[in-house]
């Protein structure tokens, strides 16, 4: 159950029942594009030297670009406001 209103100030508010960052999913998405990069920095931090240098930056920068891109495509002027399921 979301539901949505928007104030005179153009403020979007989702009431939901879900608790924390879960009631926006893109949020989610991003942080596993994030993690996709956990083998590389695996490999950096640890000077074991698995993929090629020029295969390594572009695919890093790949994932950091649709990390981005989800990021960006979040409407920051939402605020999700956990309610009890009786509101």
């Amino acid at each position: 159950m979301n539901q949505l209103n928007i104030d005179n100030m153009g403020w979007k508010t989702v009431k939901t029942i879900e608790d924390g960052w879960d009631c926006e999913p893109k949020l989610k998405e991003a942080v596993e594009k994030i993690e996709e990069l956990d083998h590389y920095k695996y490999e950096i931090n640890n000077c074991v030297r698995e993929a090629e240098l020029e295969e390594m930056v572009v695919e890093m920068k790949e994932m950091m670009e649709d990390a981005i891109q989800i990021l960006d495509s979040i409407d920051v002027q939402v605020e999700y406001k956990t309610v009890e399921d009786d509101e």
